[in-house]
């Protein structure tokens, strides 16, 4: 009885082996499918690992790439220069030039037509207005003419020129209204070429008739300064005497008597003024009244759209050696008014 019993449990034990040798090669197959197969554990992690690397690499590229795009940009800041606008005067200066080249354009001319260096065209009329900027603020300016003032530097258009190209003058007040006198004192004496006025537009510092260099003092606050022309201008340097007209060198002035009118309280005379001090610029020779009458074409005004006022000329008064003329409120020729009283500044300038 006790050796039966033995072998069933023998038997038993070994079953068990079978079943249990059975299910682990169920399970190591399990194993190894997931292990080893197409959709392996390990074939996915390693799917993982690659796609990881792979969306950090593309990341990094476009990293370097928006860095390479800031330091493009920022290099393009750092080297290239602002473009900045050109002064419209520039363009002036370059049809300035063409005209003084042009031998068909005279100062009896009234037109100015051409095409410039760079392929600007231009038509230019005598009484055509201009803008200019002083201290920052607009100012008209008119054309009187052309080729009609002496140019200190006859090389300043190149080659050799006598002539500037275009007068202008200040339709609207330079210095708005802030008038000006002539001179700190009562006085006329040696004309316009001793004038304080005559220094402080172009920043002389003392009343040399030849003075020369470039522009300053007030005309230092226009931003037209680096095209003016330095021109020759007469003036009566004894307010009776008519022999005693020199010359100084200019690059602003105020307008003579002889500028604007073509006659006189007397023959020889030009308004209140004893004689010429420069010929009748184009402009006011088609102004027809009278050099003592009401004139809306010899008005100025402290600006466009500002109020009308009398302006200063050049020219002595020859009744007295203490007054310059002046072209009153409402155009007419004038000169009841000491050196030392105040008027619009409106000179004249060529480009």
């Amino acid at each position: 009885m006790k050796g039966t019993l033995k072998k069933k449990q023998s038997g038993i034990t070994l079953v068990a082996l079978v079943v249990t040798i059975v299910i682990l090669l169920i399970l190591a197959g399990i194993t190894i499918m997931y292990t080893m197969g197409e959709n392996s554990i390990f074939k996915k992690a390693q799917e993982a690992k690659n796609k990881t690397e792979d969306a950090i690499k593309n990341e990094q590229e476009y990293m370097n790439s928006i860095d390479n795009m800031i330091n493009e940009y920022t290099n393009g800041m750092n080297t290239q220069t602002p473009e900045v606008p050109e002064n419209p005067w520039a363009k002036i200066d370059r049809i300035a030039k063409e005209i003084a080249n042009d031998n068909s354009i005279t100062s009896d001319s009234t037109q100015a037509t051409g095409t410039t260096e760079k392929g600007e065209s231009y038509d230019i009329k005598v009484g055509d207005i201009f803008e200019v900027e002083y201290n920052g603020e607009t100012r008209r300016v008119r054309v009187l003419g052309f080729k009609h003032d002496d140019l200190v530097d006859q090389t300043v258009y190149g080659g050799s020129h006598t002539k500037a190209s275009i007068s202008f003058e200040f339709l609207d007040f330079m210095t708005g209204d802030n008038y000006m006198s002539m001179n700190s004192s009562d006085t006329n004496e040696d004309g316009w070429g001793a004038t304080q006025m005559r220094k402080d537009l172009n920043g002389y510092s003392n009343s040399n008739a030849s003075q020369s260099g470039v522009i300053g003092g007030l005309g230092e606050n226009l931003n037209n300064k680096n095209y003016i022309k330095q021109v020759k201008k007469k003036y009566i340097a004894t307010y009776n005497d008519a022999n005693s007209v020199a010359i100084c060198n200019d690059y602003l002035w105020m307008l003579a008597a002889s500028e604007i009118v073509n006659s006189g309280y007397q023959a020889g005379a030009y308004g209140v003024a004893i004689t010429s001090e420069g010929n009748q610029y184009k402009y006011y020779q088609g102004v027809t009244e009278e050099w003592n009458a009401v004139s809306t074409n010899r008005v100025k005004k402290t600006s466009e759209l500002g109020s009308a006022y009398s302006w200063w000329l050049r020219s002595p008064y020859v009744p007295k050696n203490t007054h310059f003329i002046d072209i009153g409120g409402t155009g007419y020729t004038n000169g009841s008014y000491n050196a030392n009283g105040t008027f619009g500044v409106a000179p004249g300038f060529c480009i």
